[in-house]
């Protein structure tokens, strides 16, 4: 129940944040789209299954803003949608099939009617029909829990060959990861080419340039507590261990500097239950068990900002980490340069929900996240979090 509560979080907010905006427009535009991927499964563990080309089938509804909300001038009148994948990814016996819902963003440079470009980006769900088991399936070691993130990024180029009928082709990336919550996770990464058909029924809309109004540019204080679950252990194994919680704590001053624009200045506090399981049954320290569970960074992050809704990337350095620096010491001979980056590296990337609009001021406004928190590129676990912000 908790990964399915994690994942819907996930997959939900964006979807949420274009039911909420867009269902009340009188007029809409709606766009509809096909495409196939064709790429290639990058290979970047040792003595992994080897496998052909991959291929999805996408399937994509949405919406084209035109000008009719505030926010749709702040991202430059952006498509609003979910893509539906079918995912092969070549070798049937060992990683089986994929189905993603990817609620998604669609952001266009160019003339809108016109020969032009655009980048996607999406954050959704994925269900593995195959996944890693020790007995049945032991070489999958990509992906070790049934659903999953999946992330995707693309950028394509779109020509008009009808007044509502567009063909577009490009370039995406998938990441498929499940957060450290279930191991093995060393993640799928698939870059790939993509080749599809967009059409307007309504035919495309005539944009409206509307003025940005003002915005509220005081530094703000803001507090988020959460909590995520994770297996402990290094990204392949041991694998089969106990879902441990991890018991975050955020405080940060925030202040924005353009209408969508915010930039955060904080503190991260993370308390792993985990290492403090591992310390008192190993017995690494006698004294102050809780505190050397804990982990402290600093950090500074960015928020795109749009009335209800808020995407996240937020960097750290840890300034207090002592399991995890011994604990690198007393089980590896000579710590790799990547093991101590990750032990000084602190990282969030993920979408926060504001039931109140932040458009005008984010004064008193109370906010729900979720946050896939990373050490350097390794995921580490899934947050969920309540925030507020004075």
């Amino acid at each position: 129940m908790k990964k399915l509560i994690l994942y819907f979080l996930f997959a939900i907010i964006p979807f949420a944040l274009i039911h909420a905006q867009d269902s009340l427009q009188k007029k809409k535009f709606p766009v509809i789209e096909t495409a196939i991927h064709t790429g290639y499964l990058i290979k970047n563990y040792p003595h992994l299954p080897n496998s052909t080309n991959t291929f999805s089938a996408e399937i994509y509804a949405g919406i084209q803003t035109y000008g009719n909300k505030e926010w749709n001038s702040h991202f430059r009148y952006p498509q609003v949608g979910i893509s539906l994948l079918y995912n092969y990814f070549g070798n049937d016996s060992v990683f089986g099939r994929n189905i993603s819902a990817l609620p998604n963003f669609t952001f266009r440079h160019g003339k809108a009617d016109k020969f032009h470009g655009e980048l996607r980006l999406g954050l959704g769900i994925a269900y593995f029909t195959k996944i890693y088991n020790i007995r049945d399936n032991p070489t999958n070691l990509y992906i070790g829990s049934r659903l999953t993130n999946v992330s995707h990024a693309s950028y394509n180029i779109v020509k008009f060959v009808h007044p509502y009928l567009a063909i577009k082709t490009g370039i995406s990336v998938f990441h498929f990861s499940n957060g450290h919550y279930q191991l093995p996770n060393i993640g799928m990464n698939i870059p790939s080419f993509n080749l599809g058909l967009k059409y307007f029924p309504n035919k495309m809309p005539v944009i409206r340039n509307n003025k940005i109004d003002s915005f509220d540019n005081k530094w703000l204080f803001n507090a988020r507590l959460g909590i995520g679950w994770h297996e402990f252990g290094y990204s392949t194994y041991p694998a089969g261990g106990p879902k441990y919680p991890v018991y975050c704590g955020t405080f940060y001053v925030s202040k924005r500097f353009t209408a969508i624009n915010k930039l955060k200045l904080g503190l991260f506090v993370n308390y792993y239950t985990s290492f403090y399981d591992f310390i008192t049954t190993q017995e690494i320290y006698k004294n102050k068990q809780g505190l050397k569970s804990s982990v402290a960074s600093v950090f500074i992050g960015h928020e795109f900002v749009s009335g209800h809704f808020g995407f996240v990337a937020e960097a750290g350095i840890n300034i207090y980490n002592p399991f995890f620096n011994k604990f690198i010491r007393l089980y590896t001979d000579k710590p790799e340069l990547s093991s101590i980056l990750k032990s000084i590296s602190n990282n969030k990337l993920g979408f926060q929900y504001y039931p109140i609009s932040s458009l005008k001021s984010g004064h008193n406004k109370l906010y729900i996240g979720a946050y896939i928190k990373a050490n350097l590129g390794q995921a580490d676990f899934l947050e969920w979090s309540v925030g507020y912000s004075w």
